[in-house]
């Protein structure tokens, strides 16, 4: 976990050997001051949540853009008996609370509908999926479909060109697209967000996508961030 409350404040470490106990379990946590990565904290017994996962530059750059309030905010699942920590909540409390997940590694699908199924009790979800860049295969694939015979479509005000997935396997994009929350990826800084099964196949005419192809519209960061909030 990057942000941690010490002293009244919560911030990052910024120094090692500071100590703190995290707001959701009150286990011991410790400061981590690596040369090559972000400053963070580490939890002495184990993360309480079981979900966490390294976090890098990214990470702390997309979780900057919002107030330091929203930042990893702990919710407790009562039927599991556990804690989950939502990267950014903004409007908690409020009809338009929602949860952004930041996703920089894969992930199963089976943890990815585990996550879904328990932020979308109360809120709206919203990942953002990395696709680094083109030393990524995927970060490469996305490039490469972008245009790649493209239809052009409106729905609800908004473009979406329907493309093909540039790679011999359909298995990513299959994945993201069977998503229940709204799905984004953040290819080389641009903002992609990709159409679910629904509004695909309101793209299309009405039938859905056959396998492999894909619908997306494309945004800004500041549009991105303002549907975050709730103020799109």
């Amino acid at each position: 976990m990057i942000y941690a409350w010490i002293d009244g404040t919560k911030r990052q470490p910024i120094a090692k050997g500071e100590r703190t106990v995290c707001e959701d379990c009150g286990g011991l946590l410790t400061s981590v001051m690596p040369a090559q990565n972000v400053a963070h904290w580490r939890h002495k017994a184990g993360d309480c949540d079981r979900w966490s996962e390294t976090e890098g530059p990214w990470h702390l750059g997309w979780k900057e853009q919002f107030e330091v309030g929203c930042r990893e905010i702990g919710l407790y699942d009562s039927l599991a008996g556990e804690w989950h920590r939502a990267d950014v909540l903004c409007g908690a409390g409020t009809p338009i609370a929602t949860v952004l997940e930041l996703q920089h590694s894969s992930i199963s699908e089976q943890e990815r509908t585990e996550r879904e199924t328990f932020y979308l009790q109360k809120h709206r979800m919203f990942w953002l999926v990395h696709l680094h860049n083109d030393h990524s295969f995927t970060g490469t694939n996305f490039r490469l479909s972008l245009g790649l015979g493209a239809r052009t479509t409106t729905v609800d005000g908004h473009n979406f060109d329907i493309v093909y997935f540039a790679s011999r396997s359909s298995q990513f994009i299959e994945k993201w697209k069977r998503s229940r929350a709204h799905v984004f990826f953040d290819y080389q800084g641009h903002i992609f967000y990709l159409a679910n099964e629904r509004v695909a196949a309101q793209a299309n005419g009405g039938l859905p996508l056959k396998k492999g192809y894909f619908a997306y519209s494309q945004l800004s960061r500041k549009e991105f961030i303002r549907a975050v909030q709730g103020n799109s």
